[in-house]
């Protein structure tokens, strides 16, 4: 190689170092750039599962409201146990005549028999076993099917100061007592029960009982979207 030539290679390389030593902090600072930009790609993908993760665990907490269920309606039934609906009111009359003594059991005693007429007031409140209403509820057809039982007699009172004398005659060592009262009471609540029944009140009490019923299961929240259907027990 000639020195003409010698001196044209130096400078090449001369030139070409100055060249790359000029493009030196360009490249690093498409390096440094290049590095930034994949940080922040990794920041965003942290901070996206992070939030994932955040979302999840609230939903966790965060429990969905109970839509309307068995359960649920039965709970409101708690607060009513015998549900009294009719309250039949009544007053009556009856005469009761006692046979009189007998002798050595066989021989009537003459004079002995006993009779009296008292008036009374009673009341017979009849209802339903509220534990014993039967619930479906349907969550896809949106309907609650409630099933009445048959109505019973609560209580049935003849209070004391609702018994007057109308007539009494005693026999001859044989006086009207305690025992010929309770047991014409007895007699009587009997009486009236089975005219209470002729009056169709259990029957009523049992209606009334579903409309009251009714009326405090659609005061649940949520229930306007469903449709009852109220049923009655034979």
């Amino acid at each position: 190689m000639s020195k003409k030539h010698k001196v044209q290679a130096r400078q090449a390389v001369r030139e070409r170092d100055l060249s790359e030593s000029a493009d030196a902090p360009r490249r690093r600072n498409r390096m440094f750039r290049a590095r930034m930009f994949q940080g922040f790609l990794l920041a965003v993908a942290v901070l996206a599962a992070l939030l994932v993760a955040a979302i999840a665990s609230q939903a966790d907490m965060v429990q969905p409201e109970p839509g309307i269920t068995s359960e649920l309606l039965r709970e409101q039934l708690e607060y009513v146990r015998d549900l009294v609906t009719v309250e039949y009111h009544y007053t009556d009359a009856d005469k009761q005549e006692l046979p009189g003594k007998k002798l050595f059991n066989t021989i009537p005693v003459p004079w002995t028999k006993k009779a009296f007429i008292i008036s009374y007031d009673g009341v017979i409140k009849y209802g339903v076993d509220v534990s014993q209403v039967s619930l479906s509820v349907n969550g896809i057809a949106k309907t609650v099917t409630v099933e009445i039982p048959r109505a019973k007699i609560i209580s049935h009172e003849i209070p004391e100061e609702g018994f007057r004398v109308l007539y009494e005659s005693n026999g001859l060592f044989n006086k009207i007592n305690i025992d010929d009262v309770t047991m014409f009471r007895m007699t009587q609540k009997d009486k009236m029960e089975n005219r209470a029944e002729e009056l169709d009140m259990p029957q009523k009490a049992q209606e009334q009982s579903g409309e009251a019923i009714s009326a405090l299961l659609r005061a649940v929240p949520g229930m306007e979207e469903y449709t009852l259907e109220v049923e009655y027990a034979k």
